[in-house]
């Protein structure tokens, strides 16, 4: 019965991701007709869009190679093949499930270098945590270096509308919500005794404390001159795969190297959307500032959006074909 009703969420959690992420993509592609979509991709020079993918390539390998320096304080050194086989069958499994990707990766590393799951997700938490401070980073730097530019598009289209919405509303749920947490940690005080011998709560104690080994050895590393070096190379490989893709289309030729660091920070927060690999998020955020920004057609931020994740998006379910496979026959030879 617990199977069929896990079944049962996993199903409808994946229904949910997948219209969310059908209704992005009708909304980005709705205006633009097949004939330009093809004459979009024709017009494409493919030898930027192979290097771009290249840079993409290189992207996953940096990534692989920092995991182990992240991972090798909890006293495991795992190969550089299984490290880069568990990463690339995270972008495989977040295009069948957002967020499974973080999951699926941790557990291959326990099976291919017998890493406890637990203390592996920890490193993960830490490195996502890590990268999502560098991307915040960049992208304060890139809006106070064009100031003028990305500051008035982020006013406009971001602080505006949540500003207006939250002035405009009723806070009652908001009320609601913080009570409802005031309850629930005075009444987790109160029963901690009876709470702490349950089942789940062993499991989630188990869990926590993996958790905190794994983020204590992102601060024990003991190489962090080599964590921080694959860390400047991955996100130069992500801002050179944005810049290749720009050089690509004869109407995004002229934007600037700043400017493929601006597209590289919104394509970021596209790919982490909780869409199946992105997929509509990131045509839709890539295409809106084109054309609020730079003033490029949306039938031509589309195409741009097109080439810049399908091909990113073949190489990782082909790349991650391949590595499932050797994961797998790896396991039989053990």
């Amino acid at each position: 019965m617990a199977t069929k009703k896990k079944i049962i969420t996993t199903v409808g959690k994946y229904l949910l991701f997948l219209s969310i992420t059908a209704a992005l993509l009708y909304f980005s592609f709705k205006d633009i007709s097949f004939r330009e979509l093809l004459d979009g991709l024709r017009d494409a020079d493919y030898r930027w869009i192979a290097a771009s993918m290249l840079t993409g390539f290189a992207a996953f390998v940096f990534r692989a190679r920092r995991w182990q320096f992240i991972i090798q304080p909890l006293g495991y050194r795992p190969s550089f093949r299984n490290t880069y086989d568990a990463v690339m069958l995270t972008y495989l499994a977040n295009f069948a499930l957002p967020r499974m990707g973080e999951i699926v990766r941790c557990g291959a590393l326990q099976r291919t270098e017998k890493i406890p799951f637990e203390s592996s997700l920890g490193t993960v938490v830490m490195e996502r945590a890590f990268d999502m401070v560098c991307l915040l980073l960049i992208m304060v730097a890139v809006v106070l270096f064009r100031l003028e530019i990305f500051g008035n598009f982020l006013h406009i289209h971001l602080w505006q509308p949540f500003a207006e919405r939250l002035a405009g509303g009723n806070h009652t749920v908001l009320y609601g919500i913080a009570g409802g947490m005031a309850l629930g940690i005075i009444a987790a005080i109160i029963f901690r005794k009876k709470i702490e011998r349950q089942t789940f709560a062993v499991k989630l104690k188990k869990i926590g404390a993996g958790l905190c080994d794994g983020l204590r050895a992102g601060f024990r590393l003991q190489q962090r001159g080599k964590f921080l070096l694959y860390t400047v190379l991955l996100w130069v490989a992500y801002w050179l795969q944005a810049f290749t893709v720009m050089k690509a289309m004869p109407e995004t030729q002229m934007l600037t190297a700043v400017d493929a660091l601006f597209l590289m920070v919104v394509g970021g927060l596209g790919w982490v959307a909780p869409v199946q690999g992105g997929m509509g998020a990131y045509h839709w955020f890539i295409s809106l500032t084109l054309l609020a920004i730079y003033g490029v057609p949306q039938n031509h931020g589309v195409v741009f959006a097109t080439i810049s994740h399908e091909t990113q998006a073949v190489m990782m379910i082909l790349l991650g074909f391949i590595s499932w496979a050797s994961v797998a026959v790896g396991r039989r030879r053990h």
